[in-house]
């Protein structure tokens, strides 16, 4: 084997990409070529020194990283919660449905009456109010076909 087919060969094993029967040729060469032997002990001495750099960079990094996390699991938590809350459709469904229930009640209202309609000039209104320290009640009548209204008013003063 030559210098230039043992270099590839070398890079190769410290990728962990070249196979048991190729290392063993690889390792016959070595014994025999020091210049390789020193590519070798130089490549695979990279890998541990890597790793060492990277564990010292990685614990120069913890605080940010664990701040990172943190906002990370703030924003799932966030996620979450809006989730829960009920959408804007459910939060703006009884729109539709009073509409709808207006519109029925429309639809049933008796159109047929021969009363002609209200006028407050027409009302023969009789009032009787009763004022207490909490509340006024008032009793309104209308006449003998409309109804009788109550209205209880609370002081704000208590």
């Amino acid at each position: 084997m030559d210098c230039r087919a043992a270099s590839a060969k070398i890079e190769a094993k410290a990728d962990g990409l070249l196979p048991r029967e190729e290392e063993a040729e690889l390792v016959g060469h070595l014994a025999g070529c020091p210049a390789c032997a020193s590519e070798d002990a130089a490549i695979s001495a990279t890998g541990p020194a890597l790793r060492a750099l990277t564990g010292i960079r990685a614990m120069e990094k913890a605080p940010a990283l664990d701040a990172m996390w943190t906002r990370v699991r703030a924003g799932i938590e966030e996620s979450r919660e809006e989730r829960r809350r009920p959408s804007w459709i459910a939060r703006w469904a009884w729109i539709p449905a009073a509409v709808a229930l207006a519109l029925l009640a429309l639809l049933f209202y008796p159109a047929g009456t021969d009363r002609s309609p209200f006028h407050p000039s027409t009302f023969d209104v009789a009032v009787e109010d009763v004022e207490s320290e909490v509340a006024t009640v008032a009793l309104v009548d209308k006449g003998e076909d409309l109804p009788r209204v109550i209205w209880i008013i609370e002081d704000a003063k208590t």
